[in-house]
């Protein structure tokens, strides 16, 4: 069970490591807060001898003087509670802005897995909406908070220099107040984690179908989409109007009680009046009080609903922070030079989920070796490439470059020497030329128009209107497949990497276009490791050495020639393609 989740108790440690670092504004707003409250507090007491002044028949600038004050105290109490606003609500917007960088720079950290059993418009939510509600628990929270507790004791402070008799008699049907905010804030707490786990599910929905809409069109789903997508805001909706029911309860529980309070005062209170136990000015002070000390106590209802839904918003973000990655530098990651590009496998066995995705792999690659890796789909081929660049946990011992653990090696040295195209690229909503240059953000554009004319990708950009300057669209949505794949490809040569893995990365090239891909890259290959899968044996004939693998084992080891000698495997799928390309010609 998570650390923030034993008992049911929510670790604060996230936004408390914050508060200490602005503890400044704290202070300030603090301050701001003690002198607010005092000021706005003497005005009851002002209005006492105002009254006091006219039963005795006091002089005029007397009163004046009273009023006066009043206004002055009124003016600078409004000065202070600005201050006070700046400081603690600022505070809190900094604090988010640092908790939500903390949030994105942690998810970035982890490895695929963690991605792979979360739904993208959750994590969204949780750094949209949850932030928002654990900013509005730590700023208007904390503001209220401190506030409502000091009005109350310097309130009651005055009430019982009044008359303790009448402060007691106020205060008894407020007694119950506490009870009543335990009982309903425990409600409170546990629909707000509903509420902020329907919201997530919606954003989630929303992320998928925004995403997949190409798919959604040809399969003709807009209406069930529709539908899906109203019966989760339906569902998300009658959450809240719970909710809001719950909060419709405790406010009007607070004004009952709060009601119950003024009757009291206002039976008792005359009685000690008419008697003469109090003046009129004492009378009016006290009410006076009274309606500032009830504010705060009907606050409390509203900040102790802030405090469940930060709470609970909390939890959610805790549970992204507390997680922490297979994949990351320890100890003795403390490895990093210019790469050679030589790579062993040593009796490399990889499971996933329990299952074995590679098995017995014991392999050398030289520097500068050209690799080819073929097989069926689901043969570890990928899985194969991922382990170089550690995006899973290896154990030690099992894979080395340039003779070194790869768990030696610090991951950003590993990932900055290794380039990746893959078969389904991912581009940014930039244009072309920031996604050729994305991971080497120094290269000037002569280095970027070289690695679009080896990728075969800078004729189809001079024919883009804004050329280098085509905004690409979400995922690249306004290239074709080949396209974004050749893209892809020059952004990988662009970072010049001492290990270049091009994983089925032109798959959606014709053949004509791959060919010229291959002879333009054949120059820049010889000078560096590369590894080279694909499902077409065109693509990888030329390498020095080709693996087939079955089963997540290596089944056939060779160059082109020696491979086809055997007539295993490799042969079988060359025959196939060639009689394949030999119908098509027909």
């Amino acid at each position: 069970m998570n650390s923030n989740d034993k008992n049911g108790k929510v670790d604060f440690s996230t936004v408390t490591k914050y508060l200490k670092k602005y503890k400044k504004y704290i202070i300030y707003g603090s301050i701001a807060v003690v002198f607010s409250n005092t000021l706005i507090l003497i005005m009851p007491y002002l209005t006492k001898l105002i009254f006091d002044a006219l039963e005795n028949n006091e002089p005029s600038s007397l009163i004046l003087k009273y009023v006066l004050l009043s206004i002055g105290a009124a003016a600078f109490s409004g000065l202070f509670r600005f201050m006070m606003r700046r400081t603690i609500i600022w505070m809190s917007r900094y604090i988010e802005y640092d908790l939500r960088g903390e949030v994105f720079a942690h998810m970035l950290q982890m490895s695929p897995t963690f991605y792979h059993n979360r739904r993208t418009g959750d994590l969204m939510a949780r750094m949209t909406n949850d932030l928002e509600a654990v900013r509005q628990m730590i700023g208007p929270g904390i503001m209220y908070i401190s506030d409502t507790i000091l009005k109350l004791v310097i309130s009651y402070a005055f009430m019982i220099y009044l008359s303790p008799q009448l402060t007691l008699y106020a205060t008894i049907p407020l007694l119950i107040l506490p009870l009543a905010v335990n009982k309903i804030g425990n409600l409170l707490h546990a629909q707000s984690v509903k509420v902020q786990e329907k919201f997530s599910e919606i954003s989630a929905n929303a992320q998928e179908n925004l995403s997949g809409i190409r798919v959604i069109k040809a399969y003709r789903q807009e209406d069930n989409e529709v539908k899906n997508f109203s019966l989760l805001s339906k569902n998300y909706i009658k959450l809240n109007m719970y909710l809001a029911k719950l909060q419709g309860i405790f406010m009007p529980s607070m004004r009952l009680f709060a009601s119950l309070s003024y009757l009291t005062v206002f039976y008792f209170g005359g009685l000690a009046v008419i008697d003469g136990r109090l003046s009129l000015g004492d009378i009016v002070a006290f009410f006076g009080y009274l309606s500032m000390i009830l504010w705060p106590i009907i606050a409390i209802g509203w900040v102790t609903s802030l405090y469940q839904r930060g709470k609970a918003s909390l939890h959610r973000i805790n549970s992204i922070l507390h997680e922490k990655s297979p994949v990351e530098d320890v100890d003795h990651s403390d490895y990093e030079a210019k790469m050679n590009g030589k790579i062993e496998f040593k009796n490399l066995t990889f499971a996933y989920n329990g299952t074995n995705v590679l098995k017995n792999i014991n392999l050398t690659i030289e520097p500068g070796q050209t690799v080819g890796l073929v097989g069926r789909t689901g043969s570890g081929k990928t899985t194969f490439v991922s382990l170089l660049a550690r995006l899973f946990p290896i154990a030690d011992g099992q894979i080395f470059i340039d003779d070194i653990d790869i768990n030696r090696w610090k991951l950003d040295s590993l990932r900055r020497q290794v380039g990746f195209a893959t078969q389904e690229p991912f581009l940014f909503s930039e244009t072309v030329r920031e996604n050729i240059r994305f991971g080497n953000n120094g290269a000037d554009d002569e280095a970027v128009y070289q690695s679009a004319e080896i990728a075969a990708i800078q004729k189809d950009i001079d024919t883009f209107k804004n050329e280098y300057d085509t905004i690409v669209g979400e995922r690249g949505i306004t290239l074709s497949g080949g396209q974004k794949q050749r893209t892809a490809i020059a952004r990988a040569i662009l970072g010049k990497p001492s290990i270049l893995i091009l994983d089925d990365a032109t798959s959606a090239v014709d053949t004509e276009t791959e060919h010229q891909i291959n002879e333009k890259i054949k120059e820049i290959l010889e000078r560096r490791t590369s590894i080279i899968i694909s499902h077409r044996v065109s693509s990888v004939k030329d390498a020095d050495v080709i693996l087939y693998l079955e089963d997540g084992e290596i089944a056939e080891q060779g160059n082109h020639e020696a491979l086809l000698a055997k007539d295993g495997y490799y042969a079988d799928l060359y025959r196939s393609q060639l009689l394949e390309q030999e119908l098509e010609n027909l």
